[in-house]
């Protein structure tokens, strides 16, 4: 295939996604999609963002992009992280990904239906979007398609502006002809959907922190931990924001809603009760974003009650804190990859 070919091939795919989404019924931009606080209007100028944003990395406005990204901007490409692989995965920082805006390397980024996660000057959106990667330097003799990319981003509202912290690709990418994603679980397919797939197979590992704060936040999840299993509530609640969430379960990373999301309310009686015997953690890395910081990795655990079958479980994790008055406030967890079940720690530890 010449290079005039795959160009028609990517302007024909990019005109059938642009079809599928003007077909799709519209909706408020946060209707039934706020989670967190109760800030409807900070949540639909951070969606209203992101769309703009989308915008400038197809039309190659990098000017307006490097209003948005922030200095120590990270973009993480490709799922293999949530299953510690090693592989893959490219990483951009607000440098290369100015780059790629400049270069016009995206013909097509449709985002579809985002949702959000308020925590005050924090935000988390989640969701799908549509891409079509072409660079310029690409092999002229592959065509270019859609893919479907599943993500998870974080932005701060610094000096009065929202900025683009970090992305992270949670599922993806993903063949998806005219930007339908077969791997989406749909509402019927919920009741069967089996979370930790494709498995994980990843020794324990520790990593050096790469800063004194990224050690402080090392020591704050596995002093978490250890308050959780101590039945420490009073350190739970007083080191958690009011509008604390905990995602149980991967499913969110393919479109399904999760079937259990904790606030700070229900999981303080999880603490106060001791559900959790055991929580260990490994393999955790941190990104920090100044006032924010991302932990990331895996832990195990063992629940009060399991059946013996399922008395361990792995997790591949993604935390969101925020520093308030000289003090880390965790804000929430998004379980990437998992739960995977097993009878011994031993039988979890590489899932």
């Amino acid at each position: 295939m010449n290079r005039s070919l795959a160009k028609i091939t990517a302007l024909v795919s990019a005109l059938a996604v642009a079809c599928l989404f003007a077909q799709q019924p519209q909706e408020s931009p946060t209707a039934g999609r706020i989670f967190g606080s109760a800030l409807p209007a900070a949540a639909e100028e951070v969606l209203s963002l992101q769309q703009k944003v989308e915008a400038a990395v197809v039309s190659g406005d990098a000017a307006f992009a490097e209003t948005v990204l922030s200095s120590d901007f990270h973009f993480r490409h490709g799922d293999g992280w949530t299953r510690g692989e090693k592989t893959g995965g490219i990483e951009d920082d607000r440098s290369a990904f100015l780059k790629r805006i400049a270069g016009k390397e995206y013909l097509v980024h449709d985002l579809d239906q985002p949702r959000i996660e308020m925590h005050g000057d924090v935000a988390i959106t989640w969701g799908r979007y549509v891409s079509l990667f072409m660079p310029k330097n690409g092999n002229p003799d592959i065509p270019a398609s859609l893919t479907s990319i599943w993500f998870e981003r974080v932005w701060a509202k610094r000096d009065g502006r929202w900025q683009w912290l970090s992305h992270r690709t949670v599922w993806g990418p993903h063949p998806s002809p005219a930007g339908v994603d077969s791997t989406r679980v749909l509402p019927a397919q919920v009741a069967g959907y089996v979370p930790g797939l494709p498995e994980a197979k990843a020794p324990p590992e520790s990593f050096k922190p790469e800063s004194k704060e990224a050690a402080e936040m090392l020591a704050l999840d596995e002093t978490f931990a250890a308050a959780v299993v101590a039945g420490d509530q009073a350190f739970f609640e007083s080191n958690t924001s009011n509008d604390f969430l905990m995602w149980h379960g991967d499913i969110w990373t393919r479109g399904g809603q999760s079937p259990l999301i904790d606030t700070r309310q229900s999981f303080a009686e999880r603490v106060r009760s001791q559900q959790y015997l055991a929580w260990h953690f490994d393999s955790v890395k941190v990104e920090m974003h100044g006032d924010v910081a991302i932990t990331y990795g895996r832990y195990t655990a063992s629940l009060r009650g399991s059946k013996p079958d399922r008395a361990w479980f792995a997790v591949w994790f993604e935390r969101i804190y925020h520093k308030r008055d000289g003090r880390w406030m965790f804000l929430s967890q998004r379980t990437v990859h998992g739960a995977s079940y097993g009878p011994s720690r031993e039988s979890v530890s590489e899932k």
